[in-house]
């Protein structure tokens, strides 16, 4: 991420948080829980870069907690661009036939990802 000029830190997390993405000094800043496997650390990193970039003033985390805004399209969003940048140079109509437990294991992204970008 350093051409984006972002800070990518992995560290011990609770185990409900993949990760989150906050800005510090006009510093953008990814943190993954280092608990997860590498899988799970690409797609959150992917995740979060898409809030990065699609959602740079968004603070999720605090509308969350303390208003009664909803954040889900803000996280679905960022699902999307995940999905895409972890499978923009894949043909997916060479998975046709595959199940999405298929598709997400050939690929190394897990399911939920998957289900994004077959489902939407």
């Amino acid at each position: 991420m350093d051409a984006l000029d972002i800070i990518y830190i992995k560290q011990p997390l609770p185990k409900n948080i993949r990760g989150f993405y906050f800005t510090k000094l006009r510093r953008k800043i990814v943190v993954i829980n280092e608990a997860y496997d590498e899988k799970q650390q690409v797609a959150t990193a992917a995740h979060e870069l898409g809030h990065c970039i699609i959602h740079p003033s968004i603070n999720a985390i605090f509308l969350e907690r303390n208003t009664f805004f909803i954040s889900s399209r803000y996280e679905n969003e960022a699902n999307q661009f995940a999905v895409e940048l972890l499978t923009y140079a894949t043909d997916m109509t060479e998975y046709e036939g595959y199940t999405i437990e298929q598709i997400a294991s050939a690929l190394n992204i897990p399911e939920k990802l998957i289900k994004v970008r077959c489902c939407t």
